[in-house]
């Protein structure tokens, strides 16, 4: 009998054909897997083939429902996203495809690793390698699923929450049963299995280390892990280790993308996710269209980044703005990029190139594809930078925010200065961005902007972690402020903003924004723990007699039903 999936055997009869399945690729039980080579081919597949940055990025607040129905660009999955509701619709990026993408990364690992036992365990350099790989693997998809599919971790709760089942077998059954356990347990699996695989980890195995799980690519993720795990002093140890003395000479080479067109976003694409890019650490390549949705086109243009969140949350309102008015609102500080129509509305960073897979040459048909980058030099970086600020290091905080600025923050910016030269030509000026910030400096831009309301937009939002003690207006707070924003910058079309929302107990609002008017309406809101914030896990699979997330009966925002048929202007001006 052909061995299969763990978990997904419910989903066996499901056709899927947007996105191949690995399943094929991994031997059955009538295969030996016995040499090495055959262990680091099966571990080929142990990184997961989808990704989960649409679900993510449109349950966060880098979205609004842009012209409402009047806007035909969108499709039902990402209305669904949005409107943080349980996704029925099939798509490539789907809860579904996340479930199953990420499980077969799992049984691939767990193939390999049952494959060296059997040929005598992790005796050699290589092999001790191969299983550090393999259980990073297996740390890495396990803690993206209860991340995706959970509530955030919590000391308070996660003893309770539902978790994600953990697997460490092959699966060689046809039914098999398994229990989510709880979040904490999830937590105590995915340390047991990272700090094994940290201590095997060898880069001398991969010929192209930047798709494997190499030491800093592996270190970064401790890094991430701690960071969720409210455990700053390790985030701390393992960031460094992943940074080195120099983090500056691992930064991304924006002067590369600043001298290719802007009229295709494709070149920039590919630079930002080259393999020879010193900050990109770990690469997936995936079966998505993402690369339509957060790009220079039309393509799911209603719910999406636009120029109000950029204006008041993102790009603009920034401690690194010069004095002139005129500077502060150009998108040069930051060479974010803003498509616009009378019908759509996007900013964005070029992050993901387009691929396509053609598997029938006859009928030109086949696969969407795009690489991610899953782990990067600037996440270890900001990772630091908010353990520092946590444990009450601001000096050192500050020291990786300005390595941060100085390479993501342009040196000046040109402005029009609305006059004209005797050719009746207007007249730009240069400015030079002040970037190093200082904690007075920090402290100014917080002071200088009240905390956020839908009407009155702002970057800095009410924080409500339970696992640490804030002060609002405190110099650790507005510290905190700022790294969120560099992160929430860092981090567009990434879905990593979702997860900083669950983490620091961020409210969110769902808007209805009308360009013609500057005018919007509130639908829904979201506080922290909602239970909309773990992603419902598939039909299938809690059809099949998996425990599904809980969901109040009426998760609907009656305080809202005000604001039906009022259309109120946006305020982007009042401090």
């Amino acid at each position: 009998m052909k061995t299969n999936i763990i978990i997904l055997m419910a989903l066996a009869a499901l056709s899927l054909p947007s996105c191949r399945d690995y399943l094929d690729e991994i031997p059955d039980s009538r295969i030996t897997v016995d040499t090495d080579d055959e262990v680091k081919a099966l571990l080929n597949s142990a990184y997961p083939n989808c990704t989960f940055v649409r679900v993510a990025e449109l349950a966060s607040d880098n979205a609004d429902d842009l012209n409402g129905e009047a806007n035909g660009y969108y499709d039902r999955f990402s209305e669904q996203c949005f409107s943080w509701e349980e996704v029925t619709e099939s798509d490539n990026e789907s809860p579904t495809m996340i479930w199953q993408g990420y499980y077969s990364a799992i049984g691939a690992a767990n193939h390999a690793l049952k494959a060296l036992d059997e040929m005598g365990g992790a005796d050699t350099d290589t092999r001790r390698a191969l299983r550090g790989e393999a259980l990073l693997c297996r740390a890495y998809a396990h803690f993206m699923l209860v991340n995706i599919f959970c509530q955030n971790y919590s000391k308070a709760h996660s003893s309770t929450d539902l978790g994600v089942p953990y697997a460490t077998e092959p699966e060689t059954t046809l039914d098999p049963k398994y229990e989510r356990g709880t979040v904490a347990g999830t937590y105590e699996k995915i340390e047991k299995d990272l700090l094994e695989g940290l201590s095997l980890i060898n880069d001398a195995i991969y010929t192209v280390p930047r798709y494997h799980f190499n030491t800093k690519a592996a270190y970064t993720f401790a890094s991430r892990f701690y960071l969720f795990y409210q455990q700053p002093e390790k985030v701390i140890e393992y960031a460094t280790k992943a940074l080195g003395d120099n983090p500056e000479s691992l930064m991304r080479d924006y002067a590369a993308m600043a001298t290719m067109p802007t009229d295709d976003m494709q070149p920039r694409s590919i630079q930002y996710t080259s393999s020879s890019e010193k900050a990109n650490f770990l690469l997936l390549p995936v079966y998505s269209t993402d690369q339509y949705y957060f790009t220079g086109t039309e393509t799911g243009s209603r719910f999406n980044n636009n120029s109000y969140i950029a204006q008041a949350e993102q790009f603009f309102l920034t401690p690194w703005a010069p004095d002139n008015e005129a500077a502060m609102q150009s998108q040069a500080i930051f060479n974010f990029y803003w498509f616009y129509t009378s019908v759509y509305n996007k900013c964005m960073f070029p992050k993901q190139p387009i691929y396509f897979e053609e598997v029938n040459t006859n009928t030109h048909t086949g696969y969407q594809r795009t690489l991610v980058v899953a782990l990067k030099a600037e996440e270890a970086l900001l990772n630091r930078a908010e353990a520092y600020a946590l444990t009450n290091q601001p000096e050192l905080a500050l020291k990786d925010i300005n390595v941060w600025t100085d390479n993501f923050v342009a040196d000046s910016v040109s402005y029009n200065t609305y006059e004209y030269d005797e050719n009746w030509n207007y007249i730009y000026a240069t400015e030079p961005i002040n970037k190093h910030l200082t904690m007075e400096r920090i402290r100014q831009w917080a002071e200088a902007y009240d905390y956020y309301t839908p009407m009155v937009p702002r970057p800095r939002k009410h924080l409500n972690p339970e696992w640490t003690t804030l002060t609002e207006g405190s110099d650790q707070e507005n510290l905190l402020q700022c790294i969120l924003l560099m992160r929430r910058l860092e981090f567009l079309h990434e879905g990593m903003r979702w997860f900083d929302i669950k983490r620091y107990g961020i409210k969110i609002y769902r808007r209805r924004i009308i360009t013609a008017l500057n005018a919007m309406e509130l639908t829904d809101s979201m506080e922290y723990r909602d239970p909309r914030q773990a992603i419902q896990i598939p039909f299938e699979v809690s059809s099949a007699g998996m425990q599904p997330n809980p969901r109040n009966e009426n998760s609907s925002m009656p305080e809202y039903a005000r604001w039906n048929n009022k259309m109120t202007q946006l305020n982007f001006n009042k401090r």
